[in-house]
């Protein structure tokens, strides 16, 4: 079992890093971030895409209802500064989540 103090941390290390990774993306030539890749998830927004579905599954666990997801990702993404947005409320989420919790 982790502590709050550690939660928090993770959190909020979430977060920075997703940031680095979506900047990452958007400071990428135009057509790069969506040009199909021989991958699990077909190019690197659907990537960022899956970890924006996982991180809403395992909300709605913590939550205790169900999801409404039937896969670990969606047949398609959204545009990379709208799942970026999606994305930041999620980490809000967790953040808030996290500054709730007490060891």
């Amino acid at each position: 079992m982790m502590n709050a103090r550690t939660a928090r941390n993770l959190t909020r290390y979430t977060a920075w890093a997703d940031r680095q990774m979506f900047d990452a993306v958007a400071a990428l030539p135009p057509g790069e971030a969506e040009k199909p890749r021989q991958s699990l998830f077909r190019n690197m927004v659907h990537t960022l895409n899956h970890i924006y579905v996982i991180d809403v599954i395992w909300q709605a666990h913590l939550e205790g209802r169900e999801h409404g997801y039937t896969a670990r990702n969606t047949p398609d993404h959204p545009p990379l500064d709208e799942l970026w947005r999606l994305q930041q409320e999620a980490h809000r989420w967790y953040i808030d989540w996290s500054d709730r919790m007490t060891d």
